[in-house]
């Protein structure tokens, strides 16, 4: 805010002072700086400066007076002050005529009144008002840290604001922390992203990320609000300033009070988000960790706090996330976006795919695995339609991401968190080592590769793997035959040669040379359902453990 002619002609230095031209732009005309020239104008003059001058270069050539006028109007000045009865005994009709039309403020100065007094009286006042303009912005800022101190909600800072200057304020934020905008909000909004996309207006970037575009009677600007780099998502400003006012120095500080306040304020909101997710977090973790736990009233007490149904049947689900973090550095170059800080977005998604679906469930996480309660109505469809939606939005936040799942299920009834964990846990790490990673493995799925589990275990069964298996091994590292591998499609095809030797791209002779040289080396014959039990038997343990 710069001050006005009209409060500078009410200083006592300018009683003997008269408004030729424009007085009815005194409250409107603001200036900044005070000049006094008696020369040609050359870019000397700036725009919104009060110019004095006792016109001593114009004497004896009243045109040239006028073309000095002239010059220092275009040049943007906000007034003119010339001292009469020395040099100019009095302005020109030609001048007052000049000025008349263009509204410009022409002030007749005597001729004893001092320019060096002027400029000192009119800076003085200038530094005064710009120091109150200071004060009041430093007592802004007080009064938006003591709101968020006081709990507040953003909302009360941007009623606060509204209030004191008269702006208009639109919180955006991409986590929507304030709920749906209004429609006066919306308005605003679309006005700004309008106005943006038009190429007919320009936009001017300032420092400190802030942007304004000047539209009729307004002055619209966008404020991002700076956050640490851990912070969730990102937030603004829209504001929409009358034209008149400018952006000085004072309206800059007011702006970045509101920001450091707002970003104060979003720190406080997602450290309590976090603390609630850490704290829901250790309590389904507890669940499902902890083997025959009790089900006390305390439990109940932070269940309900929670908004969890502990009264239903869940089947678990634990997820892998593969390559979370090393997508995050491949496209961002940092780990920013990776799975730690994918957490929140993660949760958001499973409970808006178990709203579409209308089923509770618990989520928590550790390290890297993703656990996932979800109510069970035996319908293993509702299941993958449940990780389709998750996987759909997760790939929308980081595309290309993937994730292994283990699937339980609850068979034993309500409360049996420990065991549907320990059987999606036991299902997500046989799925991964069989197929690889991105596959969702069902605990119902795994009963043979279970049952390799612990038969590998053994250490007599170890031996006759080793046994019937060593010839092969030995016999493959030399010739490069393949001996295992070509038994395996031969078994998949129920012993089938035709249709073996096509899958192995083999002649049938070649294939049948080989399925002898098995029989030769294992010493079992492939036509006796016990040898070709146990050679069976020794691949799938041998294939499941190496």
């Amino acid at each position: 805010m710069y001050l006005t002619v009209e409060e500078i002609m009410k200083l006592k230095i300018f009683e003997q002072a008269r408004i030729l031209t424009g007085i009815e732009h005194l409250t409107k005309e603001e200036f900044n700086w005070v000049s006094i020239i008696e020369g040609p104008v050359e870019g000397f003059v700036k725009e919104k400066e009060l110019v004095l001058t006792k016109g001593i270069e114009y004497a004896e050539d009243p045109e040239l007076l006028i073309n000095f006028v002239k010059e220092v109007y275009d040049s943007g000045a906000a007034a003119l002050g010339i001292a009469v009865g020395r040099y100019i005994l009095e302005v020109p009709s030609e001048v007052t005529e000049f000025a008349n039309e263009n509204n410009f403020i022409l002030i007749e100065l005597p001729l004893e009144i001092r320019f060096t007094d002027i400029q000192k009286q009119v800076m003085s006042l200038i530094n005064e008002k710009q120091n109150d303009i200071s004060a009041r912005a430093e007592r802004i800022q007080k009064r938006l840290i003591n709101l968020v101190i006081q709990g507040k909600n953003l909302k009360d800072l941007i009623k606060y604001i509204e209030a004191e200057l008269g702006w208009q304020l639109v919180f955006i934020d991409s986590e929507s922390r304030l709920g749906d905008l209004t429609e006066v909000d919306s308005k605003l909004l679309n006005l700004w992203e309008s106005v943006t996309g038009n190429s007919d207006f320009e936009v001017t970037e300032y420092a400190h990320h802030l942007k304004m575009i000047k539209y009729q009677n307004y002055n619209i600007l966008k404020k991002d609000v700076s956050m640490d780099t851990g912070q969730i998502g990102e937030s603004g400003f829209i504001l929409r300033l009358n034209k008149n006012e400018e952006l000085t120095p004072g309206i800059f500080q007011i702006i970045e009070s509101l920001s450091a306040a707002t970003a104060l304020w979003i720190s406080r909101e997602d450290a309590i988000l976090k603390t609630e997710l850490r704290l829901r977090n250790d309590f389904i973790w507890n669940l499902a960790k902890t083997p025959d736990i009790v089900i006390d009233n305390q439990i109940k007490s932070r269940a309900k706090l929670f908004g969890y149904k502990l009264n239903v049947p869940y089947i678990c689900l634990v997820g892998y996330p593969e390559n979370f973090d090393d997508l995050a550095k491949n496209r961002y170059d940092s780990d920013l976006f990776g799975f730690k800080n994918s957490v929140y977005y993660i949760e958001e998604e499973v409970q808006h795919a178990a709203a579409f679906l209308k089923k509770a469930v618990v989520f928590t996480y550790s390290n890297n695995e993703l656990i996932i309660f979800l109510e069970d109505d035996g319908d293993i469809g509702n299941v993958n339609i449940f990780l389709d939606l998750v996987e759909k939005k997760l790939n929308t936040l980081m595309p290309g991401a993937i994730i292994s799942w283990g699937i339980g299920k609850d068979a034993d009834g309500i409360l049996q968190f420990h065991e549907s964990y320990k059987k999606a846990t036991s299902a997500l790490e046989i799925g991964r080592k069989q197929s690889g990673p991105g596959e969702r493995t069902h605990y119902k799925e795994t009963e043979l590769n279970r049952l390799l589990m612990i038969l590998e275990k053994n250490e007599e069964i170890k031996e006759i793997v080793k046994k019937v298996l060593m010839p092969l091994i030995l016999y493959d590292s030399q010739k490069e035959m393949n001996l295992i591998e070509t038994y395996i499609v031969y078994d998949k095809h129920n012993k089938n040669v035709s249709q073996s030797a096509r899958s192995l791209n083999l002649h049938r002779q070649s294939l049948l040379y080989r399925l002898s040289k098995i029989e030769a080396l294992t010493g079992l014959s492939l036509d006796n359902s016990n040898d070709a039990l146990l050679l069976n038997l020794s691949i799938k343990l041998y294939t499941h453990s190496f």
